[in-house]
């Protein structure tokens, strides 16, 4: 199962199949569900999905290409 990772000073995201798409994690918790990975790497990278801390993640430094977070065969 091919999925990405991206380690941030907050945690790790991952990017990950899901059965309906692709679930945005971090550091083990799902956030939401995109149909691709690389509108999942967008939607993380610009600070527009759910995410459970008062923190942003578009602070975080997370690339919004794909091809920038470490693919795991």
């Amino acid at each position: 199962m091919v999925h990405w990772i991206y380690r941030t000073r907050a945690g790790l995201a991952q990017i990950v199949p899901a059965p309906h798409g692709f679930a945005i994690v971090f550091d083990g918790e799902k956030l939401e569900y995109h149909a691709s990975p690389a509108a999942a790497a967008q939607a993380l990278a610009n600070g527009t999905v759910f995410w459970p801390s008062a923190s942003n993640p578009s602070e975080l430094g997370i690339p919004d290409d794909i091809d920038e977070w470490e693919r795991i065969p």
